[in-house]
């Protein structure tokens, strides 16, 4: 599940890269909107999933611009997921579409040190994730849906996540 979790967070990096080009007038106000993260991490999928999600904590939660976020994760994969498996993710800034993109999964585990078939069974996995701080402050939000080249979904995730102003 390292994979999953650390695709969806690098979602949410390539948001925050893509948000620094927002003009400031689309800047969002401070209000804090979003608690802790852990609890808006949802999996938006159903039973017929390949992947289970038992518990993901993030530590600090919420998560701090400019500090190393560390994601554990435990969970189920019911199959293994091989060659040609898919990630569309969606990520908006407020309501501001930033992203919307298909990418290869296999290609992508790769860059996570993994390598495709990813094998059933339990996962436990603990990632390390280095922030940037020059993230622009906002709520973000990211839509995952990873589906096999046979059209069964692995699973689909939702995430919130507000970064507030420094003081």
């Amino acid at each position: 599940m390292k994979w999953t979790l650390t695709l969806f967070l690098f979602a949410v990096l390539i948001a925050v890269t893509q948000a620094a080009i927002i003009p400031h007038f689309f800047a969002q106000n401070d209000e804090p909107v979003y608690e802790a993260s852990t609890d808006l991490i949802k999996q938006c999928g159903d039973d017929n999933d390949l992947l289970t999600i038992k518990e993901i904590s993030l530590n600090p939660d919420p998560p701090r611009a400019g500090e190393k976020l560390t994601v554990d994760f435990k969970g189920t994969l019911k199959e293994d997921v091989s060659e040609g498996t898919t990630i569309e993710v969606t990520v908006k800034y407020g309501v501001v579409q930033l992203i919307k993109k298909k990418f290869d999964f296999c290609d992508e585990a790769s860059k996570i040190d993994e390598e495709c078939p990813i094998k059933k069974g339990e996962l436990n996995i603990t990632k390390d994730v280095d922030l940037p701080k020059e993230i622009p402050p906002g709520r973000y939000s990211v839509h995952a849906v990873i589906v096999t080249p046979d059209e069964k979904q692995v699973t689909c995730l939702d995430g919130r996540m507000s970064f507030p102003r420094r003081r």
